[in-house]
């Protein structure tokens, strides 16, 4: 009998790292079932038209992450706009209803409150939604309701990290439930051959484009390279995302683009995985700085849960300077395999330090394609099948 599974992504056209996760994700699934379909149900949030040609198919997931994918398509459904709390309401309560058609629900979906509806229901939780927080009757009474029966749906919450794990318990309280598992980032056997004398003067960024939520701070790195371009004399900084067709975030790069015109920074968006790699391959120095500015106690969400492509980074040879804050601090071993920072002072220093000492540089790259390694697809897919085997 075909194992029906749903899983719920509105954000896929922004093809950032929740997305190469949830793409290994259906891999495994495809390859756990022998016979099984999955639909991404995908809906038309922040004005993106989901009818639109330039909306991506399930093709783009092989095209930007190399995820070849048989038995998954994608599911769209229209929802009016939202103007108040019932309309919301009602468009979570469509979502939730769609969930029983399937054997398994899938929440992929960033700080999501839908109760899952299906035979089983997983929350893959790259950071968890905080409770209702209505203070007068029956808004109070109505939101523990929803809270309560958003607890109790899951069979399962896969936190993407420790940090998020945390932060979920904290929230929550779900105890046996929760399940860390850390996101998958290559093959063991696709690693690139990392080839040192072919590396250049590059310092390396990569993450989406985007504004709010647990942005990547790229405005902040250019400002600071720009700041100090004299003391890295003889280096470039390249800048890589994807960049959705939200107005907001647009904006934001087109902001960048002008800061950049007059100094040796180069933003690269949209961009296929092979060109990617290739920065991969050619970067000596990687930088993330999501959480800068942000106070992580008062808001979590704001801080990088995980760190994709900090392990890409590192499986590359690139040795990484990132913000001492969040799920970097999982990924990272200081002064063993990169450096952790916490102010931009220490960001200048480390960076220096390696501008400087190449047998450092060498030492520590080999350790991070040593350290990342532990995150592969492999082990994501041994952590996964425990917790299917249970379901």
């Amino acid at each position: 009998m075909t194992k029906k599974v749903l899983v719920l992504n509105p954000y896929f056209p922004t093809l950032g790292g929740g997305e190469k996760h949830m793409g290994y994700l259906c891999k495994f699934i495809e390859n756990y079932y022998e016979d099984v379909e999955i639909d991404i149900l995908v809906h038309n949030y922040n004005n993106i038209d989901i009818h639109s040609s330039n909306y991506p198919d399930i093709h783009v997931l092989y095209d930007r992450f190399g995820i070849k994918l048989n038995k998954t398509k994608i599911r769209k459904i229209d929802l009016p706009p939202a103007s108040s709390l019932i309309d919301h309401y009602k468009n979570k309560k469509r979502i939730e209803d769609l969930s029983k058609e399937y054997d398994l629900f899938i929440n992929f979906m960033f700080l999501s409150k839908h109760v899952g509806k299906a035979k089983r229901n997983i929350y893959s939780c790259m950071f968890p939604p905080q409770k209702y927080n209505f203070n007068k009757f029956p808004k109070n009474v109505i939101g523990k309701v929803l809270d309560s029966q958003f607890k109790r749906s899951y069979d399962y919450f896969v936190t993407n990290s420790m940090f998020t794990n945390h932060w979920h318990q904290h929230y929550w309280n779900t105890g046996k439930k929760n399940k860390p598992v850390y996101p998958p980032v290559f093959l063991k056997d696709e690693m690139a051959k990392v080839i040192f004398s072919e590396k250049e003067k590059i310092i390396l960024s990569v993450g989406r484009f985007f504004v709010g939520a647990h942005n990547k701070k790229q405005d902040q790195l250019v400002d600071f390279f720009i700041n100090n371009y004299q003391k890295f004399e003889g280096w470039e900084l390249h800048l890589i995302g994807a960049l959705s067709n939200n107005a907001n975030d647009i904006d934001y790069v087109n902001s960048i683009q002008e800061k950049i015109k007059e100094y040796p920074i180069h933003l690269h968006v949209n961009i296929p995985l092979s060109e990617v790699n290739h920065f991969y391959k050619k970067a000596k120095i990687f930088w993330h700085a999501t959480g800068l500015d942000e106070e992580s106690d008062m808001f979590p969400d704001k801080m990088e849960h995980f760190g994709i492509t900090t392990v890409e980074a590192m499986s590359n040879g690139v040795v990484p300077i990132v913000i001492n804050k969040g799920g970097q601090t999982e990924i990272v071993n200081h002064e063993k395999d990169g450096y952790l920072w916490n102010t931009r002072e220490e960001l200048l220093s480390y960076t220096l330090q390696l501008m400087k000492d190449p047998e450092q540089m060498l030492s520590l790259a080999n350790n991070a394609i040593e350290r990342a390694e532990y995150f592969s697809v492999e082990n994501y897919y041994k952590h996964n099948e425990e917790i299917f085997n249970a379901l």
